[in-house]
C-alpha cells in the first residue's frame, strides 16, 4: 500500500516536470524559428544586405523581398511577413533611451509582422555608427 501511495505522489511530479520541460523547449523552438525567418526576410533587404552603409540608410526604408515561407511538416500553409524599418538619429531619441548618448549614430527599429495574424510583430533594434553595427 505504501508503494502505491508513493508511486501516486511521484508519478504526477514526473509528468508535470516532463510537461514543463517540453513546453519550455517548444517555446524556445518557436522563438528561434521566428527569428530565423525574420533574419531570412531581412537578409534580402538592400539596406541590410549592403552591411548597413551609414550614408545609405537615411529614412524609413521598407523591404518586401524573400518574405514568404512555407509551413513546417510538409503542410500547405504559407506565411508572408511584412518588414518595416524605421531609422532615427540617436540625437533625436528621447533622453530615456540608452542609445541616445551614442554620438554620430543611427538606430534602426525593425518590425516584422505576419500578414493576417493577430500575433504581435517580432522586433529587432540595430545601432549603426560610421564604424560598425550592433544590435539589441
Amino acid at each position: 500500500m505504501i508503494e502505491i501511495v508513493t508511486a501516486c505522489v511521484i508519478f504526477p511530479i514526473i509528468v508535470v516536470s516532463t510537461y514543463s520541460a517540453f513546453e519550455a523547449i517548444k517555446t524556445d523552438y518557436t522563438e528561434a524559428r521566428q527569428f530565423n525567418e525574420m533574419y531570412a526576410v531581412l537578409s534580402a533587404c538592400p539596406e541590410i544586405d549592403r552591411a548597413l552603409d551609414y550614408d545609405i540608410v537615411t529614412g524609413a526604408n521598407n523591404c518586401y523581398p524573400n518574405n514568404t515561407f512555407y509551413g513546417e511538416g510538409g503542410g500547405s500553409a504559407v506565411f508572408t511577413y511584412t518588414p518595416t524599418l524605421t531609422v532615427t538619429q540617436t540625437s533625436s531619441l528621447p533622453n530615456t533611451d540608452p542609445l541616445q548618448a551614442v554620438p554620430d549614430s543611427k538606430v534602426i527599429d525593425i518590425q516584422v509582422s505576419r500578414l493576417n495574424s493577430v500575433a504581435p510583430p517580432m522586433e529587432l533594434r540595430m545601432l549603426i555608427t560610421r564604424n560598425g553595427i550592433g544590435q539589441e
